[in-house]
């Protein structure tokens, strides 16, 4: 980390770290909103030697982000301390996307790109919660710069496997559906390496080894909790049983139990201010929950996995609208049911909207320049397109398209810096 520490490079992003602590220190709360409760519910755990019970695990979330919380938990700090610490780890995620686009272009004009990330409204915005999104922000930045720097030489450079493979498997813990990005990526590489042998892809399966070797722990540890292997979740069946609802006025996007079961009820205020009336909602699911609830969670689970199945097998086009709606959701945060929209879904469409137009618009110089271009930059963005197949198919949301966001400016920042200039320079001197 000490070769991070870029005097120049730091002082450059300041303002986004005052930016950062200033909206800390603006928007925090002293009250639990969303999955703020769960995340403190894991650290508190944590603290006491433990992270679910035995008895009946009820695992939501993986323990990446109640880590980080732990300390400030045991401490017993007020909760603008470890908000501030998200400020300090989205200000070094921006540092290593500096740090990673210095490796490719020295163009003058690439701060702009580093403060585009920097600036990216939806990763701001969670800043002042106790949510893991700027921790996934800055393990995923820290995993593209070393892996980058993994190519800069031939031969294998195994701190760089072991540090990049470290970020992955943390990376792992705090978004636990990296774990099948992981497996599918493997088997990518594998198809890969059958037809055409490359020190590049093997690199790659060195740091995804890695991160499977490191994360094993607590692989084992849930093996322990639950009697399967690579179980880690028990929250799936149900974000899978919303995504497949075969009813109409619904658009495939999650209900907490308590909106289902109360939603009918008068004086009922649902689980975010954001919904509308939930009386229909109740009315379609509330039967199949009472029916699940002398179930241990693992058993629930299973329940909605196995209901979900035949829902899409019984109504195919409606999960194929369902999915089309998830797409919606994952780039413009819309729609969602029972749900009227406002200018908050701004803060996420016109973000995401200018860096997928950009991308797009990227695609055919890099298909031209395919050959030249880097092979690292190729593998982040595989890897980050192979993620949003995955959370597409489940409970895909704006809020968790942000993490793409560092793959995407750095795929079409290099094709704007060096591929499209490098065009431009040779035509300009044509013609003189």
């Amino acid at each position: 980390m000490s070769k991070l520490s870029f005097p120049k490079s730091l002082i450059s992003l300041l303002p986004l770290l005052a930016l950062y602590i200033g909206v800390v220190l603006l928007f925090s709360s002293n009250n639990f909103f969303g999955d703020e409760s769960r995340h403190f519910h894991y650290a508190q755990n944590l603290t006491q030697g433990f992270y679910e019970n035995t008895e009946n695990p009820n695992l939501r979330n993986g323990p990446g982000y109640p880590l980080v919380l732990a300390p400030f938990v045991a401490l017993e700090t007020a909760f603008i301390f470890p908000k501030l610490f998200n400020a300090l780890l989205l200000f070094f995620a921006i540092v290593y996307f500096k740090k990673t686009i210095d490796l490719f272009t020295n163009n003058k004009y690439s701060i702009l790109l580093v403060y585009m990330l920097g600036l990216y409204p939806p990763i701001i915005r969670y800043v002042p919660l106790l949510y893991s999104e700027p921790l996934a922000y800055f393990l995923f930045c820290g995993m593209a710069y070393h892996f980058c720097k993994l190519f800069l030489k031939e031969q294998i450079n195994w701190k760089q496997v072991f540090i990049a493979s470290f970020f992955l498997a943390f990376l792992v813990l705090t978004k636990i559906i990296y774990l099948q990005v992981i497996f599918v990526s493997f088997l990518f590489l594998a198809v890969i390496l059958i037809w055409k042998k490359n020190n590049e892809s093997k690199k790659s399966l060195l740091v995804l080894l890695g991160g499977l070797i490191l994360i094993a722990p607590y692989l084992f540890y849930t093996y322990s909790l639950t009697g399967k292997a690579f179980y880690v979740g028990t929250g799936g069946g149900e974000i899978l049983y919303h995504r497949s609802t075969p009813f109409e006025n619904e658009f495939g996007s999650w209900f907490s139990k308590e909106d289902v079961l109360y939603g009918q009820d008068k004086g009922y205020v649902p689980t975010s201010d954001v919904y509308d009336d939930l009386s229909q909602l109740s009315k379609n699911h509330r039967e199949f929950y009472l029916s699940l609830e002398s179930m241990s969670h693992m058993e629930r689970d299973s329940a909605f996995k196995a209901a979900a199945i035949q829902n899409m097998k019984d109504h195919p086009v409606k999960y194929f609208k369902n999915t089309i709606a998830n797409i919606g959701r994952f780039v413009f945060h819309y729609p969602f049911s029972y749900r009227s929209q406002t200018l908050n879904t701004y803060g996420f469409m016109l973000p995401n909207v200018i860096l997928l137009f950009l991308w797009v618009l990227s695609l055919y110089p890099f298909f031209l320049a395919r050959k030249q271009f880097p092979y690292a930059i190729q593998a982040l963005m595989v890897f980050s397109l192979i993620y949003a197949g995955g959370i597409i198919l489940l409970d895909a949301r704006a809020r968790h398209s942000l993490i793409m966001a560092p793959a995407l400016i750095l795929f079409f920042g290099y094709v704007y810096t060096r591929i499209v200039t490098i065009k431009i320079d040779k035509e300009v001197k044509g013609t003189v």
